[in-house]
């Protein structure tokens, strides 16, 4: 007697179904990124936020979105959002970004007019840079 074949067939909507979870994870991490860089961007997050946006690639044989990057908006560079603080400190730190400025200027390079206070003028000015009285 033969042995019957127990493995079912494949079925096209399977596979869909598979790809439709993917993208659907997908989605998910996009509206994560773009959540989290909103929040960034309102001073609650991380600096290089302003700087990365996420961006959704799609398959282009069923338009299904496979992939989230992110985009330098200065410079147009794509690259993976798998880690966005590696990211941000190789590409904007480390001077790849040819549009970004992260030069510090040492302190001893700072003008001393450059470097006034902003209070020095104000009413508070006297209290602050007054003499000490004698009693």
């Amino acid at each position: 007697m033969a042995a019957a074949n127990t493995t079912p067939p494949v079925d096209s909507s399977t596979s869909v179904s598979a790809d439709e979870q993917a993208a659907k994870a997908v989605h998910k991490r996009y509206e994560g990124l773009v959540m989290v860089r909103t929040k960034a961007i309102k001073g609650k997050g991380a600096w290089y936020w302003a700087h990365l946006e996420p961006m959704l690639v799609h398959n282009h044989d069923t338009g299904l979105p496979k992939a989230v990057k992110l985009r330098c908006s200065l410079c147009d560079a794509v690259f993976s959002a798998s880690n966005p603080s590696r990211t941000a400190s190789e590409h904007l730190k480390r001077g790849t970004c040819p549009n970004f400025n992260s030069v510090v200027k040492p302190i001893s390079s700072v003008s001393p007019s450059s470097a006034c206070c902003c209070f020095a003028t104000s009413a508070a000015a006297s209290f602050f840079f007054a003499p000490p009285q004698s009693p």
